[in-house]
């Protein structure tokens, strides 16, 4: 009797455990095809490893706060050579939209590079999301121009008094070979005089962290829009459009130039 008992439990036992096992298998791909959540920055060029001209276009998505990320360019010390912000075309909050921005490499730069995208926290400021992609540039060959600057000791040579706040003076600066030298430039004299050139009285009358949202050229006219309209005194708005003028139509492309803030010419550049 003990025997038969014995025999009916192993066999309740064998048939629990098969149904479990069965029960698992079955289970087991559910679990598989759960979906992972997509992060909220997707870069989709350059890739790791790539070659890349000068400017880096980098495109990609981002579902973050006011669509708004930051993006910038470190060396190989992890130094942030160039830094900006950019807006994300989301539909809604909450949702995916695509992005495509251009990083110019600065003078100076190693053939080395990381593009990193991220968002800072609305909680805190911290760096949350952060895509880094490992670069090298293709063509290290480089092109030479002029950017312009004030310099308080060059113009008294000419005009002692100071009187005039027009008078600016050229720095070379040599980058990377670019088909965009105009827009090469003009970032070069937005990040500011070098400090070898400050110890040679050279200073530059535009405000800090200025950046460029559009250059375009056409018809001999370059149309600048900025992120800062770039107002103040009379002598300081004198100085600050002869160091982008001078800049520009250093080029042949450029006879004129027409400046904006974010789309809007009204209050650009006016005291």
């Amino acid at each position: 009797m003990s025997t038969r008992i014995s025999a009916i439990l192993i066999a309740l036992l064998v048939i629990a455990s098969v149904l479990f096992m069965a029960r698992d298998r079955a289970s087991a791909p559910e679990a598989s095809l759960s979906p992972t959540p997509e992060p909220n920055i997707v870069v989709t060029s350059p890739r790791a490893g790539d070659l890349v001209g000068n400017p880096i276009t980098v495109t990609g998505r981002a579902r973050v706060f006011e669509s708004t990320f930051s993006y910038r360019l470190l060396g190989t010390q992890q130094e942030v050579l160039f830094e900006y912000f950019g807006m994300a075309d989301a539909p809604d909050m909450g949702q995916f939209g695509d992005f495509a921005v251009k990083i110019p490499i600065p003078s100076g730069a190693p053939a080395d590079l990381t593009v990193q995208v991220f968002e800072y926290s609305a909680k805190d400021g911290s760096i949350v999301n952060l895509v880094s992609v490992p670069v090298r540039v293709k063509d290290t060959t480089t092109t030479t121009f002029q950017v312009f600057f004030q310099n308080e000791q060059k113009q008294k040579a000419s005009d002692p008094q100071m009187l005039s706040c027009e008078p600016v003076f050229p720095v070379s600066r040599t980058v990377f070979k670019t088909s965009e030298v105009a827009y090469l430039a003009l970032n070069e004299l937005l990040s500011g005089v070098h400090p070898a050139e400050i110890t040679q009285g050279f200073a530059s009358a535009l405000p800090e962290r200025v950046g460029v949202n559009r250059i375009a050229i056409s018809n001999g006219t370059a149309s600048v829009d900025f992120n800062n309209d770039m107002s103040g005194g009379s002598c300081a708005v004198t100085a600050r459009r002869a160091q982008l003028e001078k800049t520009l139509t250093q080029f042949p492309s450029v006879k004129r130039t027409v400046f904006s803030a974010f789309g809007q010419t009204e209050s650009v550049l006016q005291p």
